[in-house]
């Protein structure tokens, strides 16, 4: 089997696991993970979650990666239930988990059906200006697109396996890249559930997230990625 088949089947397995521990796992499984879907608040989501008892936690991680995937619902609400449920700590290291595990597999899509995805974005003036920068520059194009809400994140997964991007120095970008949005979002959520006002804390990491959207704004623009 060719390498990039081999992506390709492993990140579908992947996301067929997830589904089947979606719908297999906790107190009437299929019904909560409906009402998941179509829950459209914070409270509502957190509820939900923990109707699936110890294993929460998992099935968190999973629906970080079918957002990746398939946009059932927003992560970032995900990422605010993990806080509201879990607190600061013990959330954002769930949240990261869904979303390292979410970008490994848009990155496994990406490089498995690269040729497919090439035929349909290879056109595009974004593509080939990542792909032109990605050969040099993949970490920091990666790094600073994970720590700038500008370019889609799932996108970035995608591209990155479809330039062939090394998976270490993808993984390594990604890993360092979506802590703060991670934290920001868990501490808000867990701020929110508590009724509290949102902490100083999360004004500090809001106002990091803003510095980061002017800069990486600036560098992307100066690299012609928007």
């Amino acid at each position: 089997m060719r390498p990039s088949r081999q992506w390709l089947v492993a990140a579908l397995l992947i996301i067929v696991l997830i589904a089947v521990t979606i719908l297999a796992f906790g107190r009437g499984g299929v019904a909560i993970g409906e009402r998941i879907f179509q829950a459209e608040t914070l409270d509502r989501v957190a509820e939900e979650l923990r109707g699936f008892g110890p294993w929460t936690p998992i099935v968190s991680v999973a629906l970080m990666v079918l957002q990746s995937v398939l946009a059932p619902l927003p992560g970032s609400l995900v990422a605010a239930a993990n806080g509201a449920i879990y607190g600061v700590w013990t959330g954002t290291l769930l949240s990261w988990a869904g979303g390292m595990a979410g970008g490994l597999v848009t990155y496994g899509l990406g490089r498995g059906a690269g040729t497919a995805l090439t035929s349909r974005w290879g056109d595009t003036p974004l593509w080939r200006r990542f792909h032109d920068i990605s050969a040099t520059h993949g970490f920091w194009v990666v790094l600073i697109a994970r720590l700038t809400p500008i370019v889609s994140l799932d996108v970035v997964g995608y591209l990155a396996g479809m330039a062939r991007m090394p998976l270490l120095s993808y993984a390594l970008a990604n890993a360092i890249g979506i802590v703060p949005g991670m934290l920001a979002y868990t501490m808000l959520g867990n701020d929110l559930v508590r009724a509290r006002s949102l902490s100083w804390q999360l004004a500090v990491v809001l106002l990091g997230l803003a510095v980061l959207f002017v800069a990486g704004r600036w560098w992307l623009g100066r690299c012609r990625l928007i």
